[in-house]
């Protein structure tokens, strides 16, 4: 698998697996249950400081946050057009409405600051170490499996299908609206879910002769040290924790005794 922010010597690498992704869930939620942009823009510059934490090269970021800012631009040209309130200005036939330009910018905010929290506490976490914090927070043992498996043979999948696209293209495959094309691309997608259930059945076999008893275990040497090695890293994550929490509260408290 392609996971370029693993091999990283941070801070937040040697923080314990479940401790990271039981924070990213708790910052994602808070982030996303909020009503006003206050809270979300706190998560935003959490984020900003956790990548940077994190030591990931900002190029890759980047990278990964282009996709969100394409469909962030059609949230932009459409939402505040399409939103009620008052009028703030007017471009021809078209206004701008300030509930659909403050909704713009509060789905802006919480999307940027939770892949940021995500991409700095998750994807710095190897497929089998965050197989193991599923599981150490309460997951289903057999839903972690299936994750982690999942995870690990969707890139060998996507080889598969490659290989079945360059065949049929040195075979002549041009894809167009024809019966023949729709008829080959099912041909193709057959083709795939036999591969896959016969490399599944290879990859169980052998996991079998290795002694696989259906449970993932961590090798001593790579053995997250739980909290002992980590304790000032976790209290910072446990308190930005809270302080977000804090922060929606005190927004909700405050907006409750304004409308009073």
């Amino acid at each position: 698998m392609n996971e370029p922010f693993i091999d990283i010597d941070s801070p937040i690498h040697r923080t314990s697996p479940a401790v990271r992704v039981a924070v990213a869930f708790l910052l994602s939620l808070v982030t996303a249950l909020a009503k006003t942009p206050v809270v979300p823009l706190a998560a935003l510059v959490l984020g900003v400081f956790s990548v940077l934490v994190a030591r990931l090269p900002l190029g890759a970021v980047a990278k990964r946050l282009l996709p969100l800012c394409f469909f962030l631009i059609l949230l932009w040209v459409v939402l505040p057009f399409t939103g009620g309130g008052p009028v703030l200005h007017t471009f021809g036939p078209l206004t701008v409405k300030a509930d659909g330009l403050n909704l713009a910018l509060l789905i802006s905010l919480k999307a940027f600051s939770i892949l940021l929290v995500l991409m700095a506490l998750v994807s710095t976490l190897h497929t089998f170490a965050m197989g193991h914090a599923l599981y150490a927070l309460g997951m289903p043992e057999k839903l972690t499996f299936l994750i982690v498996m999942s995870a690990r043979y969707i890139s060998v999948i996507e080889r598969e299908y490659q290989k079945l696209r360059n065949a049929a293209r040195m075979r002549g495959f041009q894809p167009d609206t024809s019966l023949h094309s729709y008829r080959t691309f099912a041909h193709l997608a057959a083709m795939l879910l036999v591969r896959s259930h016969l490399r599944a059945g290879r990859v169980y076999n052998a996991m079998v002769l290795r002694g696989f008893d259906g449970r993932f275990r961590l090798l001593t040497d790579s053995r997250p040290e739980g909290l002992r090695g980590c304790l000032p890293q976790t209290a910072v994550m446990a308190f930005s924790v809270v302080v977000l929490v804090a922060l929606e509260v005190a927004v909700r408290m405050g907006w409750g005794l304004f409308n009073c």
